[in-house]
């Protein structure tokens, strides 16, 4: 039985899954460059940066307001889009190459963003997790014409409360959203206000006119959906951070492609309890999926949503995927910059100064 009334057939979404692959990956390829790492990050002063890692140095380091969360990069204008930590009401574009200001962008009044983006519409649209706070924590999507200066264009529901990541199905038209179901309002020090009524989801939107296209709920109401990524099959993978009894062992990261509800990934309890029921971060490269929890200090890695291997690695968060080199790439609070593959842990770089934070994003 599905968890909610309404559905997305199987052969719906695999048609949406599968109508756009030979869009490929995600990932920005900027031509004639080698492998660069973007992330936002902090010093032990508390200054906040937008950064740029290439060649064992800082390529850029660029002051911001406040915390960043995630970035993006967007081929089409050869950007990189910083995104402001939740309850934060910014967004910075830089130039990918140099760090040079394209644009600025502040939520509407009322709305602060969640710290995520997606993009449709072969990269003509960005589409960014809103909280619409002014009407008491509504989920929005808000949506700004990146050819235009990224000057917004308009808003879609976003199918819950607290929408948090979302990514693009390979149909360049989907999107799926991580609502994390936690109602949280500016100038309550981030308190999660509703935990015992809370109802997280997955959702399945059109980006073309906002339908909701389908949406499924985790198995217990207090894992709070948050982080995803999107394999290049279409495949979705999303984490949850539990905000319930500590003492419970309950599978954190979960798969979906159609079917009548939320697969779980496959691990025994004692797996689970070393993640401290966070997931930071997730990123998927075939039949590989790996995840970041800075609580647990841990990186899991997953093959056909059976457990493979944990390494520890101190207060790690970010995670993506390095499609030429053919690994991944995580990062950490100590400025560290880390390889994982089935052969363990390999620094890449440090910047010992820095502490990046939650997500990087990788380009070569």
């Amino acid at each position: 039985m599905p968890m909610t009334a309404i559905e997305l057939s199987r052969r719906q979404l695999l048609g949406a899954t599968l109508a756009g692959l030979a869009l490929g990956a995600t990932a920005a390829v900027w031509p004639g460059t080698a492998r660069r790492i973007y992330s936002a990050a902090s010093d032990r002063a508390n200054q906040h940066f937008l950064c740029c890692w290439a060649d064992g140095a800082l390529q850029f380091k660029v002051p911001c307001p406040g915390r960043g969360h995630d970035v993006l990069l967007n081929p089409l204008t050869r950007s990189a889009l910083y995104f402001a930590r939740r309850p934060g009401n910014w967004l910075t574009v830089l130039d990918a190459d140099t760090g040079a200001l394209q644009a600025r962008i502040a939520s509407p009044a009322g709305r602060h963003f969640y710290g995520h983006g997606t993009l449709v519409n072969n990269n003509a649209l960005l589409l960014t997790t809103e909280n619409d706070y002014a009407s008491g924590g509504r989920g929005l999507i808000g949506v700004y014409d990146c050819r235009d200066g990224y000057r917004r264009v308009g808003e879609l529901d976003s199918g819950g409360i607290g929408p948090h990541q979302l990514a693009t199905l390979p149909d360049d038209t989907t999107v799926v959203v991580a609502n994390g179901g936690i109602l949280t309002l500016p100038g309550s020090n981030r308190d999660k206000l509703n935990l015992e009524t809370m109802q997280p989801n997955l959702s399945y939107i059109d980006s073309r006119d906002g339908t909701l296209l389908g949406q499924w709920q985790p198995p217990h109401h207090q894992l709070s959906l948050r982080h995803l990524d999107v394999s290049r099959d279409g495949e979705v993978v999303v984490g949850a951070q539990f905000e319930g009894d500590p003492t419970l062992a309950l599978p954190l990261l979960f798969r979906h492609r159609g079917e009548d509800r939320l697969q779980a990934l496959t691990a025994t309890d004692p797996v689970w309890r070393q993640h401290h029921n966070y997931i930071a971060s997730v990123a998927c490269a075939g039949d590989a999926v790996i995840a970041t929890s800075p609580r647990g200090g841990c990186i899991s890695l997953w093959r056909n949503g059976e457990f493979q291997q944990l390494e520890q690695l101190s207060d790690v968060a970010g995670a993506a995927f390095d499609a030429k080199a053919g690994t991944f790439i995580t990062s950490n609070g100590r400025g560290q910059l880390v390889q994982f593959n089935q052969q363990g842990l390999s620094l890449t770089g440090r910047v010992a100064e820095l502490r990046w934070d939650n997500h990087l994003k990788v380009s070569s």
